[in-house]
């Protein structure tokens, strides 16, 4: 009999584990799930708290075998990362199973750059850059860079994990296997963080013995940014299937895109209570012709939603073969992502199917944080505040991003953040002529938004 731990996304803990050497383990929470190959998880055993891998099906011990051999020789070379316990079978099945140490209150790297601010962002990455240097010297690089490949503790000591993940060489890393695995890990991170300071590549540079060169930030910058545009269209793309972070199904009539993290029975609830409109007592946020927007409740939780309407009939015709605006919208929100851009959670998107025909569409969000810019700014006219919205539109422009109606309104500011909203027109044009020309209208359009000092600022600002 098969155990749900062994093939289902929803696992019932705790779960106790046989391994082939006699011993049990009770795994009480899952850290990382990949149905039917990986489970990641805190577990207990008589010797205590133990971090367990278990890798499924017949691969399972030529990869828990790959995993291993580059953690062994990340300790060879005294370099941070738990401990490795053991390498067991699983009683009575072709699954395998590697034991670490655990490592309470830690944070995936990602986790603590996101928490963190200013000079601990700059610790944080120099950290990060040693202890890259110190794998590429052991003959380490990662296949496909991830900043969830490393831990923070609560001391805020830097560990690297998931073995499984490097390619193991028997002599250091060379220089251009080094600047793309640089660029992989700066493409993970905002474009601006590589060219914040001119010495920024300086402590790998040191850890390595190295010489810095002409031209070598221009390389790892051109290598971040062609990883960051591939990284963007794969999340993109990925918000229209399932997976572990995103399903896809079918409710009478509907095609349905959502995050998993929104459970279906609350989304399916809403569903049943509202018919896709307003109810009773929702605050209307923008009523038009073209979209309605209002304020929800899904559960106990604020949400925002904005259903795009059909005008006439000529215009339903035009939709029906078309993408829809919402669909447009859930793919940019997700591709924002990976450019560090704030945009309000995309939780869902709906649309009417009839066969490959298209009607209304709808998108849900978790509501924006603050005011428009238009309201915002007259009245935190200081500098810092502007700076900040305008770091936002250089932003688009940096990663040949256009938005495509810049509106001051567009921009929702609060004290801590500036989101952006309204991106079915948000594109990247495919060639740089066409960007620079669409990006240059985009600014134009944003200088629109002011008159006189503010615009003359905004205007000193861009040009900074």
């Amino acid at each position: 009999m098969k155990h749900d731990w062994e093939y289902s996304r929803d696992i019932s803990l705790p779960f106790e584990l046989h391994l082939a050497d006699g011993r049990k383990l009770v795994c009480e929470k899952v850290l990382r799930l990949l149905p039917g190959r990986r489970l990641v998880c805190k577990a207990v055993s008589d010797e205590g708290e133990v971090l367990l891998k278990l890798f499924l099906g017949e691969d399972g011990r030529k990869e828990a075998a790959e995993d291993a051999s580059a953690i062994r020789a990340m300790m060879a070379a005294n370099i941070a990362t738990p401990a490795l316990r053991g390498e067991v079978g699983v009683k009575d099945r072709p699954h395998w199973v590697l034991l670490f140490d655990f490592i309470p209150e830690a944070s995936s790297f990602r986790q603590a750059w996101t928490a963190a601010t200013g000079e601990q962002r700059q610790a944080l990455l120099e950290k990060l850059l040693r202890l890259v240097a110190a794998q590429h010297q052991a003959g380490l690089r990662q296949r496909d860079f991830h900043l969830n490949n490393f831990l923070v503790d609560a001391h805020g000591h830097l560990y690297a994990i998931d073995g499984g993940d490097f390619l193991v060489g028997d002599a250091p890393v060379n220089r251009a296997a080094a600047i793309a695995n640089l660029g992989f890990l700066f493409g993970h991170l905002p474009r601006r963080e590589l060219h914040r300071r001119a010495d920024v590549l300086q402590p790998y540079l040191e850890a390595r013995g190295w010489s810095g060169e002409p031209g070598l930030l221009s390389r790892v910058s051109q290598a971040a940014d062609a990883f960051r545009h591939r990284r963007a269209r794969r999340i993109s793309r990925k918000a229209y299937r399932n997976c572990s972070e995103f399903l896809v199904r079918q409710w009478r009539g509907l095609r349905i895109c959502q995050r998993r993290d929104l459970p279906v029975e609350v989304l399916d609830a809403w569903l049943e209570s509202c018919s896709l409109a307003p109810g009773e007592g929702e605050p209307i946020l923008k009523p038009g012709n073209s979209q309605t927007v209002w304020l929800t409740h899904l559960g106990g939780d604020e949400a925002v939603v904005k259903r795009y309407n059909l005008k006439n009939l000529l215009h339903a015709l035009r939709r029906a073969f078309s993408r829809s605006r919402a669909s447009r919208s859930w793919e940019n929100a997700h591709r924002l992502r990976a450019y560090h851009i704030a945009t309000p959670r995309p939780l869902a998107m709906i649309e009417e199917r009839w066969g490959p025909l298209r009607r209304r569409a709808w998108l849900i969000t978790d509501p924006a944080r603050g005011e428009g810019a238009n309201r915002y700014i007259p009245r935190h006219s200081d500098e810092d505040s502007m700076k900040r919205l305008v770091d936002t539109v250089t932003a688009f422009g940096e990663n040949g991003l256009v938005h495509g109606d810049m509106k001051a309104t567009n921009f929702i500011m609060s004290d801590d953040s500036v989101e952006v909203i309204d991106l079915d027109s948000m594109h990247r044009p495919f060639t740089a002529p066409a960007r620079r020309a669409r990006i240059y209208r985009d600014r134009q359009r944003f200088l629109q938004n002011w008159k006189g000092e503010l615009r003359e600022t905004f205007r000193r600002l861009l040009n900074a």
